[in-house]
Parts: C-alpha cells; sequence; structure tokens
C-alpha cells in the first residue's frame, strides 16, 4: 500500500508545482477551448509514464514541457484535420452558416506583437515562446528541444533578429534578416 501512496504523492506534488506553468504554456499556444484538455493530456501522459520522469524539480519540468510540446503539436495537427474537413463539407453542401468563416481571435496585450509572432517560422516562435513567457534558461530550451545551448544561442538571437524585423525595430543596419529565415 506504501508504493501506491509513494506514486500518489509523488504524482500530486508534480502535478501542484507544475500544473499553473503548463497551462498557461498551453494558453499561449492552443484556443482557450483547447488548452484545458491539452493540459490535462500532459499529466495523463506524466501519470502513466511517473516512472521515466527524472526525479530533480528542473528535470521533472524539463520533461514535462518536453511533453507539452508534443501535445500542443498534436492538438495543433487534430485541429489542422478537423479544419480541412470542415472545409471540404462546406464546399460539398455549398453552405455555410453567416460568418462561419470569421476566425475567433484570442485577445493578447499586444496584437502587432502576436501577429509578428504568428509570421515567425514555427521553430523561430518556439525558441522565443520558451525564452520569453516560460521564461526557460537556454539550457532548459536545449534539453527539451533536443539540441546544444550553443545552437539555442543562434537560434534565439535569429529569431530576435526576424521578429524585430517584422516589427519595424531597427538593429544593425548592416546586419539584415529575412523574416522567412535566414539573412538577406
Amino acid at each position: 500500500m506504501s508504493a501506491v501512496w509513494g506514486f500518489d504523492a509523488r504524482f500530486n506534488a508534480l502535478y501542484e508545482a507544475n500544473y499553473p506553468a503548463m497551462r498557461d504554456y498551453c494558453l499561449r499556444r492552443l484556443s482557450e477551448n483547447d488548452a484545458p484538455d491539452a493540459a490535462a493530456e500532459i499529466f495523463a501522459v506524466a501519470w502513466r509514464r511517473i516512472e521515466d520522469i527524472p526525479a530533480g524539480t528542473d528535470d521533472a519540468r524539463r520533461w514535462l514541457y518536453g511533453v507539452a510540446r508534443n501535445v500542443v503539436a498534436h492538438q495543433r495537427r487534430g485541429h489542422a484535420r478537423r479544419n480541412r474537413l470542415a472545409t471540404r463539407l462546406r464546399a460539398t453542401t455549398r453552405e455555410s452558416a453567416p460568418g462561419a468563416d470569421i476566425p475567433v481571435v484570442r485577445r493578447l496585450e499586444d496584437a502587432r506583437v502576436a501577429d509578428a509572432l504568428a509570421r515567425l517560422k514555427e521553430t523561430d516562435r518556439e525558441v522565443l515562446l520558451l525564452k520569453l513567457w516560460e521564461e526557460l534558461s537556454h539550457a532548459d530550451i536545449a534539453s527539451i528541444l533536443g539540441v546544444s545551448s550553443h545552437a539555442v544561442d543562434m537560434r534565439v538571437k535569429r529569431a530576435t533578429a526576424r521578429l524585430g524585423k517584422l516589427l519595424g525595430i531597427a538593429r544593425n543596419a548592416s546586419h539584415r534578416v529575412n523574416p522567412e529565415g535566414g539573412e538577406a
């Protein structure tokens, strides 16, 4: 019975310490309707794989961010499939409800920054979100993305420059960056 208690206590401690960060991670990447399901799925995976979760607090959190990244990607793929199906159905029936094509816009503090972030490549956006919104160290980001800390340094630098260009923020004029990736 004590083994079960230890399992439950470990999961409860993991959940209590990390749920707010995982929920916020999902809210910044998914709709308000999809985010709670994604957060629940992160901890369902943690429950099933509790023995695989590293023991240290920071290591466990990095592990959860890795799971969160996969869960969000899965949610987005499912959402994209549903959207394609809905588009095909609308085309087949040639009927659509008034306003059905109006996108739902999430509230963000600065719509201009949100627009610029949305226009970045997924890899640039992800590294910036992990760095700035999740406030993770380059070492933590490297662990989550499966790359070196040096690669994260370069990705953050380049993604920041691309975001600045999209926002019209003047950087060093001799170093031009293409927002689609690479140097101009």
